[in-house]
């Protein structure tokens, strides 16, 4: 099956000037365009907008945070709101909607321990390229003393923060879920952060940025004063403000409010995949040699589980286990986000089904590579690529035994619990193969019909329950019937065939990391709910031709995939493919959310609500088509 849409939580990428200096800043169309962001061009405005942002997030201490400033749509009205009352542009409600959630982060960010703390800057503009600058790892330019950018590196350092360039806020992030950082702040281009926020459930992780302006704008060249005089001007045309920077790091004032949130579960679930966690795992199923981390050359009888232990450590984001480990604490009466220094013994049934989960969830990966002919996972090469077909296969069946092995030896779970276990797990292995095997048949004959209805039930077949027997293992160990905690599968079906959806509009953009280029799907010959929505309005003649555009692309001397892609395409947009798809995302959205309000239990809720933004993030698909 196609690759699910990256959830990777968002970087904060730059662009580099083709020539000196930042952009000059934009303001507002006439007619207030809502599409347009920009930074306010007058820094009284700047501050006067950060100062409402400010007395905004203090009036949650006694009153709270609305329920609905946490959605992406009620983030906007806020922003937009306070952009009224200050006279701004409609232009600048993304500035002020990252603007929010940065003043939000602001005390938790500035009182941060020691080398727990990561700054992220760019490039100061003014500085000479060197040819060291392609090193991702390299620190950020600098243009020489009373440098803007070396100025808050300097503060930074002597306030206990790592300080590192942009291009390494993927890194950062990961450090963020891995325990490695409290939280991050980054300086960046507007649209690069607007885009990132969006794809995060507002107020999610302690992630603040100040944002300087797009460089789509004329780049000008700073005054001829050079040195400090050059990088001030720049940095005060771009609307980067210093000492904004400097309050948020701990050098200046600044208040707010941060509140429990899901970072030390998502640490959690990552933390259960390093190699002493699942050798414990494993010990207490029983096989303690099913996994195995020792250097140099496998010998025959541990190559399996060699392959299959560093398979699991690859990557990913571990979202599966921190699903199962959430429903379990929200139930089981822990606050939330609480961590303990030693794992209580009634969370070590619940730590290794969710390795449990998981173990599945990648064994079906090692297979999904196989039969989508996929080169590349997680950045590097797929297993069956690296090993061969036969081994990765093998490796895949070994971690099903494993999984199987670890929910089977469960402790402190009676055996009615454990037998409801394996039935969902069963149940869900199941209702995968049958969806999968749907698709495989499809690509078989592809001159059959597929209908939008037949798509949507291969995906919630495939996908859907992954979701949902993350959710119902985690429920069940808290002593609760799923069942009785709302409706569970009709909740993780929508948020399944939503995913999917999503992941279709996605693959029209291409995935640079692992080698996979735009509208991967229509060229490797995969259905897609994409494809069915194209069969109901293209006309006959062009439905065969769409047809064979795949195979056009696989001949040798044939058509480019780039003029296929872009013949495809023209046929999607004239029968409205896309925006219906994004259609479809947004009403799988919205049954997700009607699901959701079944659950009687208000924390529970919280981490549906929080699964889905996630998953299927509001807004998500619109972004993709518009």
């Amino acid at each position: 099956m196609p690759n699910p849409p990256s959830l990777e939580l968002p970087g904060i990428p730059v662009d580099r000037p083709a020539s000196v200096g930042y952009p000059l800043p934009r303001s507002a169309p006439p007619d207030g365009g809502r599409g347009t962001m920009s930074c306010p061009g007058e820094k009284p405005l700047r501050d006067r907008l950060r100062a409402m942002a400010a007395d905004l997030v203090a009036s949650w201490r006694s009153g709270g945070m609305p329920a609905g400033v946490r959605s992406a749509a009620g983030l906007r009205a806020h922003a937009e709101l306070l952009c009224q009352r200050a006279g701004a542009g409609a232009g600048h409600v993304g500035w002020m909607m990252v603007t929010i959630v940065s003043e939000h982060w602001r005390d938790r960010l500035s009182a941060g321990s020691s080398g727990r703390r990561l700054l992220l800057l760019p490039d100061c503009p003014v500085a000479p390229h060197l040819a060291a600058d392609a090193d991702p790892a390299r620190p950020p330019r600098v243009c020489g003393p009373g440098c803007v950018i070396g100025t808050l590196w300097g503060a930074a350092r002597e306030q206990g923060w790592v300080v590192e360039a942009t291009p390494r806020a993927v890194a950062g992030i990961g450090g963020l879920l891995t325990g490695q950082y409290d939280g991050i702040l980054g300086v960046a281009r507007l649209e690069h952060l607007q885009k990132a926020f969006a794809m995060l459930p507002a107020f999610a992780l302690p992630i603040a940025a100040v944002p300087f302006d797009p460089t789509e704008l004329p780049l000008v060249a700073p005054s001829a004063g050079g040195g400090s005089a050059a990088c001030a001007e720049a940095a005060a045309r771009s609307g980067l403000d210093a000492e904004w920077v400097l309050g948020l790091l701990g050098v200046a004032g600044g208040q707010t409010a941060p509140v429990a949130d899901h970072l030390p579960l998502l640490r959690e679930a990552a933390e259960l995949f390093l190699p002493a966690a699942l050798r414990s795992v494993a010990a207490d199923a029983g096989v303690p040699d099913a996994l195995d981390w020792l250097e140099g050359r496998p010998e025959p009888l541990v190559a399996t589980a060699r392959f299959a232990a560093d398979f699991l450590g690859r990557g990913g984001k571990f979202l599966r286990p921190f699903i199962t480990l959430a429903s379990f604490e929200a139930l089981a009466g822990a606050e939330p986000g609480a961590r303990q220094a030693a794992c209580p013994a009634d969370r070590v049934p619940v730590r290794a089904a969710a390795v449990a989960v998981e173990v599945f969830h990648k064994a079906s990966l090692i297979h999904d590579d196989i039969e989508d002919a996929d080169a590349m996972r997680y950045g590097r090469s797929a297993l069956h690529e690296e090993v061969g077909i036969p081994v990765a296969l093998n490796t895949g069946d070994h971690l099903v035994g494993l999984g199987y092995r670890i929910i089977a030896t469960l402790p402190q779970v009676d055996a009615a619990a454990r037998a409801d276990l394996v039935a969902m797990l069963s149940d869900a292995h199941v209702r995968l193969a049958r969806g999968q095997g749907a698709e495989l048949w499809w690509r078989v004959g592809r001159d059959t019909p597929l209908s939008v209805p037949e798509a949507l039930a291969i995906y919630a077949l495939k996908t859907s329950p992954a979701f949902e027997v993350a959710l119902s293992i985690g429920i069940r160990l808290a002593g609760v019937l799923p069942g009785n905690a709302g409706a569970v599968e009709r909740y993780a079906r929508h948020v399944g065939v939503g995913f999917q959806v999503l992941n279709d509009l996605k693959d029209w953009h291409g995935d640079p990391e692992n080698a996979r280029q735009a509208a991967g799907d229509l060229l490797g010959g995969r259905p897609t709910v994409m494809w069915a929505l194209a069969r109901e309005r293209v006309a006959a003649d062009e439905l065969r031709r769409l047809s064979r555009l795949a195979d056009e692309a696989r001949q040798t001397g044939g058509r480019s995939a780039a003029e296929v892609i872009a013949e495809a395409r023209r046929l999607y947009a004239a029968a409205d493919v896309f925006a219906r798809a994004a259609s479809i995302v947004d009403a799988e959205r919205a049954g997700a959310l009607a699901a959701a309000a079944t659950c009687r239990q208000p924390r529970l809720r919280e981490v549906f609500e929080f699964l889905l933004d996630l998953a299927v993030p509001e807004g998500a698909a619109a972004r993709l088509v518009g």
